[in-house]
């Protein structure tokens, strides 16, 4: 595997340059090739790594990243690897390793508007949008409990981009021994019994270096002069300086520099205090925990949670008060909860979970590039809703294809209903006047879109490579259920009719379809309003979508208005099965209903036509009526007549549907087919090997 990493600068105290290091080794350690991508070089090489400074020019620092990220595009085009994986945000990555916090959030809730007019501020804009937006193919290594939340609530990020990682703790920093620990007490002049505070994290205003001197600044006069503050980090010290001599506190505060000693200095430290105004995980808060460190933090530090789960010191929520500070400080330097919290942070240690960071990014860069090597499987429908049988396949079938290890994309133009967490969901924004100039779009768009992938249609869209529904190329010899779905229990069937208004004799005949009149209700609407007056009078209809308006009146001029209930949503197609008696498929359209076989296998019967694909299954199970083609609404008439006589003949065709539908070989449909969809991914990435 050929890897490079993007970073713009490298220091020897960075926290994202130490977490580059680990994942470097780690994944040189398992005998990858590996290159890094820097702007800036400060500090020791990395064993084994191939680096390739991109030094740019630029008066702004945003001028020199774009231009940094323009040479990593030209130099990886000229010298190819299987991933890019940027430790900063920039376009063309393949993986982000989330280091910082959303950029976007942070412009619209903590700057005033008139930023957003400013060239840095689009500069940083576009290039979050373009690791994070909605149809970008990055995928992101979220490092902290809940990091992806802001990204996907401004973005719109589909879910199963976000990959977590644990924490990355360095052994060592809970290993400080007694005498270093005593040479930095004597070399901070800490004074016996005093207090050594800690403050580590390069970017001191990001770090809220000032609202620790402000809580110090607060400490009641006899225990301020026992404390020690040591500043430890890369910034600008000078405004630091200032604001301490103007608290009054300059000689309580050492500002110490980038230092490589910290082990020694957690052995040293009575606390360790963190206020960030912005940080995306804050490694530092651990490594001082399993050292015995007690921790003060805010609440928006990314591991934070650590802290307050353990019970290992004490965190400041947010929104952030300087007063709830003060007290939260005064707090962590005498509170009698000190050894509990000291304890506590220890015991943290043994878990091997927070050293597991640098193995499981290998683990994870090995499973995209193994990806990377096939197509991708390209998923698309224009309007998707759960109960259309058109789409009934979709769900399984890429959460299978997924499950293989397969790249997939679900687009659609409207989705309705649930999004699986374990597969991208593309909303793709076309717009136009009429529906028909939205699907024409959403085609085109698919076009361009699906070109370099294994792309399965589900609506006959255009641009497609393989389609999976109405043809048969990757239907053909398979099982018709995709899982078991049982039928509820007698007592919830009775419920669920009582609340929908249907009485225990009548017989319910139930239509499944995103547009019902596609479906052909307006079948079953004529065959029922012919029914004699005793007979029609037991009959129900119950249907699940879309039905026009014209359509619904209809309904009052056959005198089935009080007998019939078109529900949009609110209801699943189970819950409908369940309550119904018999499954109505009499689409207008030749093509496929997987709510048949499902039927059957829930034990009702089902009334279709030869044109529908399951209309065999329906004859081999004897589970109910095939109306023979063409389609004759006279043949439709007389079959909803015998379904709403003969009681015993429709209890005869649901038994023979439920034992059809208990054969277990009857099932494993999504699997069987994403086993022939990743065979069609490996065929063509073999066929474009080079000869």
């Amino acid at each position: 595997m050929r890897l490079a990493f993007a970073i713009f600068k490298v220091f020897a105290h960075g926290g994202a340059a130490r977490d580059l290091g680990k994942i470097v080794a780690a994944c040189i350690a398992r005998g990858h090739e590996v290159r890094v991508y820097a702007m800036t070089w400060e500090g020791a090489s990395i064993p084994g790594a191939d680096v390739v400074l991109l030094p740019t020019r630029g008066a702004r620092s945003h001028v020199r990243q774009r231009r940094f990220a323009a040479k990593v595009a030209a130099h990886r085009q000229g010298h190819p690897v299987d991933l890019l994986v940027g430790m900063n945000k920039m376009p063309g990555l393949d993986i982000y390793y989330a280091a910082d916090s959303c950029f976007e959030e942070k412009a619209r809730t903590q700057r005033p508007w008139p930023y957003r007019l400013t060239p840095r501020y689009r500069h940083f804009a576009d290039f979050e949008r373009a690791v994070f937006g909605v149809a970008a193919p990055t995928r992101i290594l979220t490092i902290a409990p809940r990091q992806d939340e802001a990204f996907r609530d401004v973005y719109g990020t589909p879910r199963s981009r976000f990959h977590a990682l644990p924490p990355g703790i360095e052994r060592d920093r809970s290993v400080g021994d007694a005498r270093g620990a005593q040479a930095a007490r004597a070399e901070f002049g800490v004074p016996a019994g005093g207090k050594l505070l800690l403050f580590i994290g390069s970017g001191f205003v990001k770090k809220g270096l000032g609202r620790v001197l402000r809580g110090l600044a607060a400490l009641p006069a006899p225990l301020l002069a026992t404390v020690r503050l040591v500043v430890v980090g890369r910034d600008r010290a000078s405004p630091f300086e200032r604001l301490a001599r103007r608290l009054r506190v300059a000689e309580r505060v050492c500002f110490a520099g980038g230092r490589d000693d910290v082990p020694a200095l957690l052995a040293a430290a009575d606390a360790l205090v963190i206020p960030a105004a912005d940080e995306a995980a804050g490694m530092v808060i651990l490594e001082a925990a399993i050292a015995g460190v007690p921790v003060l933090a805010t609440a928006n530090c990314g591991y934070a949670p650590f802290i307050a789960e353990h019970g290992a010191g004490v965190v400041t929520p947010v929104p952030y008060a300087q007063s709830r500070f003060d007290a939260d400080l005064l707090r962590l330097l005498t509170s009698d909860e000190r050894a509990a919290w000291s304890e506590n942070g220890r015991r943290l240690a043994a878990d091997e979970g927070l050293y597991a960071m640098a193995p499981r990014a290998a683990d994870l860069l090995e499973r995209f590039c193994r990806r990377q090597r096939l197509p991708p499987v390209f998923f698309h429908a224009y309007r998707y809703t759960p109960e259309d049988p058109r789409y009934r396949d979709l769900v399984p079938l890429a959460s299978a294809c997924s499950g293989r290890g397969l790249d997939v994309r679900v687009y659609a133009c409207i989705w309705e209903g649930d999004v699986p967490p374990d597969v991208d969901v593309v909303r793709v924004p076309v717009a136009a006047m009429t529906a028909a100039g939205r699907e024409a779009r959403f085609r085109r768009w698919m076009d361009v879109a699906a070109a370099p992938a294994c792309a399965i249609g589900f609506d006959a869209t255009g641009g497609v490579v393989v389609e999976s529904s109405p043809d048969a190329c990757l239907r053909d010899g398979l099982p018709p259920g995709t899982g078991r779905r049982p039928t509820a229990a007698g007592a919830e069937r009775r419920v669920l009719r009582s609340t929908l208004g249907f009485a225990a004799q009548d017989v319910v005949f139930v239509v499944l379809g995103g547009d019902l009149v596609e479906q052909g209700i307006e079948r079953l609407f004529a065959a029922v309003g012919r029914l004699p007056v005793e007979v029609g009078e037991r009959c129900r209809i119950l249907a699940l979508g879309r039905l026009a308006a014209g359509f619904r009146a209809a309904l009052g001029v056959l005198g089935l208005g009080e007998r019939t209930r078109i529900v949009e949503d609110g209801l699943s197609w189970r819950d409908a099965l369940e309550v119904g008696d018999v499954l109505v498929a009499l689409p207008y359209a030749p093509g496929s209903n997987g709510w048949v076989f499902d039927a059957l296998a829930a034990g009702r019967a089902v009334l279709t036509h030869a044109a529908v694909a399951e209309s065999a299954l329906v004859a081999e199970a004897e589970g109910g009526i095939v109306l023979t083609a063409p389609f004759r609404q006279a043949d439709c008439d007389r079959a909803v007549a015998d379904l709403a006589r003969d009681a015993e003949r429709r209890c005869r065709w649901q038994r023979n549907g439920a034992a059809f539908g208990h054969a277990s070989e009857r099932y494993g449909r999504a699997e069987a087919i994403a086993g022939r969809i990743e065979a069609l991914c490996r065929e063509e990435a073999r066929a474009a090997l080079p000869a």
